[in-house]
């Protein structure tokens, strides 16, 4: 055989075999692009994310120092704990840094000096002022009944009042809203 007929022959050779290996890389693209992710998998990661983000704004607020100064809101909610006055609920709270929102009912006002006083006793309460009040009063034989399946149901016991109490600082905020 001939020199030439030689390479004929192995470039007839290599075309076999790059038809060959392009078949192959074209089947390896379509199963590929037919498969699908695992959605628990990727459910698992958000959910970790999630958390490692919600762990590092936690470490934010320990590096600026709120909770290992004193001024946890720990403290706070242990005061409120400790604090019971018959005839005073609390109906919720807000804290920001320095500053607090309380608000509750009471079945009768006078009752709120004495509860103001037993919280400035907590230590997680020292050095903070109550600065705005708002109250309400409400009776419930005053309160209309407007359809017949109201009527059925029994009133409220007692008369009572709402309170709202803000620190100073919340006061300043409020101002500015």
């Amino acid at each position: 055989m001939s020199q030439a007929a030689n390479l004929k022959d192995r470039e007839a050779e290599v075309r076999n075999q790059l038809a060959v290996v392009q078949q192959q890389v074209q089947a390896l693209g379509q199963s590929l692009a037919a498969r699908q992710g695992n959605t628990a998998l990727a459910t698992e990661i958000a959910a970790t994310r999630l958390a490692v983000t919600q762990r590092q704004e936690v470490l934010a607020v320990i590096a600026q120092g709120d909770v290992t100064q004193g001024n946890a809101y720990s403290g706070l909610l242990q005061g409120f704990s400790r604090q019971i006055v018959d005839g005073v609920w609390l109906l919720g709270f807000g804290f920001a840094g320095q500053e607090i929102e309380i608000r509750g009912r009471l079945l009768d006002p006078a009752l709120l000096p004495t509860y103001i006083s037993r919280l400035n006793d907590e230590p997680a309460f020292a050095g903070r002022r109550f600065a705005t009040l708002d109250m309400k009063s409400f009776d419930p034989v005053d309160e209309p009944r407007n359809d017949a399946a109201s009527a059925t149901k029994p009133r409220a016991p007692a008369r009572y009042t709402e309170f709202t109490l803000r620190t100073e600082s919340t006061v300043g905020q409020e101002k500015a809203r």
